[in-house]
């Protein structure tokens, strides 16, 4: 049995035990700190080009958060942090780009418990056809009537399969993400070409529009801003980072009538923004901002760069069991 079959197992036990909820409570005793969970896509399309999580399993998880956390938006866990008054056993929830499930299908699970988060939205996406260029990416290699590819790097990718294309769809998105602004558009505009598929910008009902956005505030939601059109802040010049930084928050305030309080690094790993980013990001007025590095977030933790994650299983009990070891040993 694998290492992972043998956690599985073991938190299964555990979970029937019924000694998984006591394990949360003995984390949140252990330290003063909170997780942030990263969401997308929420539904039951079972599209391996758009991975999204079943509705059935954020079910389970949402029910188990509202039994035994204390489930926040994440810029009020960062208003208690500084006055002391963090919740035991604190986390807070989070989805990310502005998709229209986080309206259809997630919001109706997480109302239903009770529990609120955070949505940051690459606003030049809501309220239009368009959609972000690693959808754009996905859908040209899912269509493509190529079996190679050339890609940036010279190097003939196989896509003659289903397995081959989600293959080389990864590969390809994590290169293109390392590469400059002007270097990005043209790599980005020859492959689309390479791979011969029409640039389908337009998926309908793909992204949120501001109805449903105002809708999703209405239901406890708080709104949060991922830029305008969702660059790699480290790969573009100061000037246009600044104005994707400010113009998203511009953009929320227009539509809600209230700034957003908190952002979120596109890809948010630590080549994906700089110290001068994240000064940015202050001075635009934001109070908080979220990152993609994986970690609990404590006193210490600085609040514009808040570490996020989650542990990413489908099945409850080692869900449970890795939330509760990780606020005790990260």
């Amino acid at each position: 049995m694998t290492s992972d079959g043998v956690l599985q197992k073991v938190s299964i036990g555990l979970h029937r035990a019924g000694v998984s909820g006591g394990l949360a409570l003995a984390a949140g005793w252990a330290r003063r700190a909170f997780p942030i969970l990263t969401y997308h896509r929420v539904n039951d399309h079972q599209d391996p080009f758009f991975e999204a999580l079943p509705t059935h399993v954020l079910e389970r998880q949402a029910r188990y958060l509202a039994r035994h956390y204390a489930v926040l938006p994440v810029e009020e866990l960062v208003d208690r942090m500084a006055e002391g008054t963090l919740p035991r056993n604190a986390a807070a929830i989070t989805f990310d780009d502005g998709y229209r499930d986080t309206l259809t299908h997630a919001a109706p699970i997480l109302a239903r418990h009770g529990l609120p988060a955070t949505v940051f939205l690459a606003t030049g996406f809501i309220g239009t056809m368009d959609v972000p260029w690693h959808d754009r990416l996905a859908t040209a290699f899912k269509l493509s009537p190529r079996s190679t590819v050339v890609a940036h790097s010279g190097e003939e990718l196989v896509i003659e399969t289903v397995d081959g294309r989600l293959a080389a769809l990864a590969r390809t998105r994590a290169h293109l993400k390392t590469l400059g602004e002007e270097e990005f558009r043209r790599a980005f505009n020859r492959l689309l070409e390479n791979l011969g598929a029409s640039d389908q910008r337009s998926r309908k009902n793909a992204m949120l529009s501001w109805d449903d956005v105002r809708a999703l505030r209405g239901l406890g939601f708080v709104i949060g801003a991922h830029t305008v059109s969702h660059p790699i802040l480290s790969r573009v010049s100061p000037e246009r980072a600044r104005a994707e930084i400010q113009g998203s928050r511009e953009m929320i305030q227009g539509a809600c009538g209230a700034a957003p309080r908190a952002f979120a690094y596109p890809n948010g790993r630590p080549a994906d923004y700089t110290a001068g980013v994240v000064d940015m990001v202050r001075a635009a007025g934001f109070s908080c901002a979220v990152t993609t590095r994986f970690g609990l977030n404590t006193a210490r933790t600085s609040p514009w760069e808040l570490q996020r994650g989650q542990p990413w299983e489908e099945d409850l009990p080692t869900f449970a069991l890795k939330l509760a070891w990780y606020r005790m040993t990260l």
